[in-house]
């Protein structure tokens, strides 16, 4: 029978949910983490550009996927991509191809529609990937202790609903030119983030969380982007507009630690964030990039990239 990939009904997309929960549930029990995972999906923010797809056999279930429509830049040059996200086999369904086929139909029809490359982060060995065409990107990141930074000196606040242009215009400006991957701070990838956050918290039961940090005074701007982990406070991304404005960012984000009980801050090495600390390779949400079609440039194996948490969604 012949394959065919198309849009998860409602019905699947909780079948698919409900399998993904025992490797991605954060904590969530099964219930909890479907309604979460629904309602973003549903969302806004989520319309046009996030898409939940599968692969069928004669109407029969074999694969599924996230699938994101992202804008990025390499060499100078823009770049549309597709990021591909939670690839999904019922175990009984397993080593069958049924997953590399989805993703060349999916790679297949994102080209059609314009992207040049697909990026992931895989929890899987690289190899599997290796064999449909992506190449493992320079995946590293950072734990730092509180100790490590500096004590805050005031200046510093939190950044409330309402403010997401705002920052997403300070991120922008903070990428760093060199030319590596980077994908676009246009406020897209911001917003689904956040939906992702408050969707979450809501899920568990608790009002809007605390998301961003904001640093504004003659001395520069500065802003972070941040989650609470289970037992880290992760940093999405950052821009600073001076080296000022930097350390009393670092000090808002020891403050944040203190007060939210976090002894580390986890980051994923990007733009001036790469040379601030001690960095070590990362065996899991490894960044992986392909090329969708002939002579479209994306970055060789083991290349830099400018990629944060932010991006990895």
């Amino acid at each position: 029978m012949k394959l065919a990939l198309r849009d998860l009904t409602a019905e699947e997309r909780a079948a698919y949910f409900q399998g993904v929960h025992p490797i991605w549930g954060g904590g969530l029990d099964e219930e909890r983490f479907v309604t979460f995972q629904r309602r973003l999906a549903d969302s806004t923010e989520a319309r046009d550009r996030y898409r939940l797809l599968g692969l069928f056999e004669g109407g029969g279930f074999l694969s599924a996927m996230k699938a994101y429509e992202l804008d990025g830049r390499f060499e100078g040059q823009p770049l549309r991509l597709i990021g591909i996200g939670a690839v999904y086999t019922p175990p009984h369904l397993r080593r069958r191809g049924s997953a590399a086929a989805m993703l060349s139909l999916a790679m297949n029809e994102y080209a059609q529609r314009g992207c040049g490359a697909a990026v992931l982060f895989s929890d899987i060995e690289t190899a599997y990937y290796e064999r449909l065409g992506f190449r493992a990107l320079d995946s590293r990141e950072c734990l730092i202790e509180l100790s490590a930074l500096p004590r805050p000196d005031g200046g510093h606040r939190a950044v409330g609903p309402g403010e997401e242009g705002e920052v997403s215009a300070l991120l922008a400006r903070g990428r760093d030119g060199t030319g590596q991957l980077t994908l676009s701070r246009d406020g897209w990838t911001l917003r689904l983030q956040l939906r992702r956050l408050r969707e979450l918290a809501r899920a568990r039961g608790v009002g809007e969380p605390e998301w961003g940090i904001r640093v504004e005074g003659r001395g520069g701007d500065a802003v972070a982007i941040v989650r609470l982990g289970r037992d880290t406070l992760d940093l999405l991304d950052a821009a600073w507009t001076s080296d000022s404005a930097r350390g009393k960012l670092l000090g808002a984000l020891r403050d944040c630690m203190a007060r939210s009980g976090r002894s580390r801050l986890r980051l994923w090495p990007s733009h001036q964030l790469r040379h601030l600390f001690a960095s070590q390779a990362r065996t899991s949400a490894v960044a992986m990039v392909a090329p969708l079609r002939d002579g479209i440039a994306v970055p060789e194996r083991d290349a830099k990239a400018e990629l944060a948490l932010l991006d990895h969604i």
